[in-house]
């Protein structure tokens, strides 16, 4: 059979139109009479006082406001000096500040969702543990937040800085990029009772398991909460799931409020084999002596 010739490769030539004179001609009179009125119609500076006169204020750049990685050239990306046939070739290396900027979006999540704002500055820095009846609970408070593992109940009166402590446990775990949950028991069934209203942000479903799945949930007062039957339920449900488990949990109570919990939950907060108790016998309220704030 015969083969069919060849055929000859043309070079790919652009075919352009060619600019009407008279038309650009036209369109650089018009915009030069444009800039002359625009000139003539200017609005003496004087009209406007000058103790009216209100400073422009300045637009940052995006240059300045994002400083470029000399690594990448802000790309976000790196390409490997590997032959052809290597595994990498061709492929986009994350930049090191690709790391530090998904790190610090994750970081900013885990805050946003952990209800830590008001306790930022509750950590163990702040803590001052001189004060008498706090050494023990300060101590295991520390070695509890390096490694969170089963359950840690600080029991105590009113200003003895079992809260201070709890919150300064949650705040080291979400420094180490733990999902952490902090919440006053009582805000927390009001919250709950909310997810069921019509125009609610954020339902049942949603809040709940976050509430049973956090990698380490602070429950701050325990027994202060108004007791019945579908709030004992509740927290019941939550506990129980979390002691199933065996998920890091810390639990603040008051030893009055701890007296009047739900039997189901008292005595899985009992159970020495999970939970590590600690009782400020010898703590007084800080606050009366506290000094001022800063």
């Amino acid at each position: 059979m015969p083969q069919a010739p060849a055929q000859e490769t043309r070079p790919y030539q652009r075919i352009t139109q060619p600019l009407n004179t008279q038309l650009v001609a036209g369109l650089n009179q018009e915009l030069q009479r444009t800039q002359e009125l625009a000139s003539r119609t200017q609005y003496p500076r004087q009209l406007v006082p000058e103790a009216y006169r209100l400073p422009i204020p300045a637009v940052p750049t995006v240059a300045a406001a994002k400083t470029i990685c000399p690594k990448c050239q802000g790309a976000g990306f790196l390409r490997a000096n590997v032959p052809f046939g290597h595994p990498n070739f061709g492929k986009p290396i994350p930049c090191a500040c690709k790391e530090a900027e998904r790190k610090e979006k994750r970081r900013l999540q885990l805050r946003n969702m952990s209800n830590l704002d008001a306790y930022r500055n509750n950590c163990f820095k702040t803590f001052n543990p001189r004060v008498a009846g706090v050494q023990e609970a300060f101590q295991v408070a520390y070695e509890y937040a390096q490694h969170p593992q089963g359950w840690l109940l600080l029991i105590g009166t009113n200003g003895c800085g079992k809260t201070h402590l709890a919150a300064a446990i949650a705040n080291q775990c979400l420094d180490d990029g733990s999902v952490v949950l902090f919440s006053v028991v009582p805000d927390l069934l009001d919250h709950l009772r909310a997810t069921f209203a019509p125009t609610a942000t954020e339902v049942y479903d949603q809040l709940f398991p976050k509430l049973k799945e956090a990698e380490v949930l602070v429950l701050d007062d325990l027994g202060a909460q108004q007791s019945s039957p579908w709030a004992n339920e509740k927290l019941f449900q939550l506990l129980n799931y979390r002691y199933t488990m065996c998920m890091p949990t810390v639990i603040t109570a008051n030893p009055k409020g701890l007296r009047e919990i739900d039997d189901r939950i008292r005595s899985r907060i009992s159970d020495v084999a999970l939970v590590t108790s600690v009782n400020f016998e010898r703590a007084k309220d800080y606050r009366p002596s506290h000094p001022r704030r800063e």
